[in-house]
């Protein structure tokens, strides 16, 4: 992934063509291609809590965060909020929804201020229609998606709230701190929770009971990583609540 471009005083002088390099996908484009992609694009900022879709909606566009992060989510019959996604700077999302669905199948929300691109579904379909190579990067696009989804299905389908927990963990980026690993949760809590298909109070339970037991030592969102062995123990088992 590309530089992320830097967060310009003026919408008008943000470099729509470096936001788009900056993606897995659309980075690999013609410069040909790549000029009629920022023709249609229009670039956006939206307040933490600002809703982009809902599910159900019409799908007329799909979206590249600049800079931020987004939440996408689907609330459950009984009210219960199950996050599928949380996306930050350098990352597309909803192309399948405007390339299959016609609508968005889940919400969408930025979770802090964000820079984002909106890509005029209309005028996409008839680029993509004529071109192949804007094809192969949207299928490559939509199954990477894929590919995700397959995994949290997995994950949350195979696993007991303490192996899940332990495995998101474990997943996360760590420095080394006088030989401990220090990962810092990139969300808060209650959307741990929500991506972990775990209620907030199963979630704080497990994290006091391993400070606890002195597997984790805890600080906010910093977590020190005590006793790994044990943690990888957990995440391996298949009843850890």
């Amino acid at each position: 992934m590309g530089k992320m471009p830097n967060r310009p005083e003026d919408l008008s002088k943000l470099d729509v063509r470096a936001a788009l390099e900056a993606t897995p996908h659309y980075g690999k484009l013609s410069a040909f291609l790549l000029a009629d992609l920022v023709e249609i694009a229009r670039p956006f900022r939206a307040k933490a809590g600002e809703v982009l879709f809902r599910e159900g909606e019409i799908c007329g566009a799909f979206y590249v965060i600049v800079e931020g992060s987004v939440k996408v989510y689907h609330m459950g019959a009984d009210g219960r909020e199950q996050v599928l996604h949380r996306l930050k700077g350098g990352f597309s999302f909803a192309e399948a929804a405007l390339l299959e669905l016609g609508v968005f199948p889940a919400d969408a929300i930025c979770v802090e201020d964000s820079t984002l691109l909106r890509i005029d579904g209309a005028r996409f379909l008839r680029i993509f229609r004529e071109n192949d190579r804007l094809a192969a990067a949207m299928i490559s696009s939509v199954s990477g998606w894929l590919l995700r989804m397959v995994e949290r299905v997995e994950e949350l389908s195979g696993a007991s709230a303490g192996a899940r927990l332990a495995h998101y963990i474990l997943r996360q980026p760590s420095r080394d701190e006088g030989g401990v690993a220090v990962v810092e949760l990139p969300m808060t809590k209650k959307d741990l929770a929500g991506y972990l298909s775990i209620t907030p109070e199963t979630l704080s339970r497990l994290l006091r009971r391993w400070c606890d037991e002195g597997l984790l030592c805890m600080d906010r969102r910093t977590l020190k990583i005590l006793d790994e062995r044990v943690l990888m123990a957990i995440a391996d088992s298949e009843n850890a609540d």
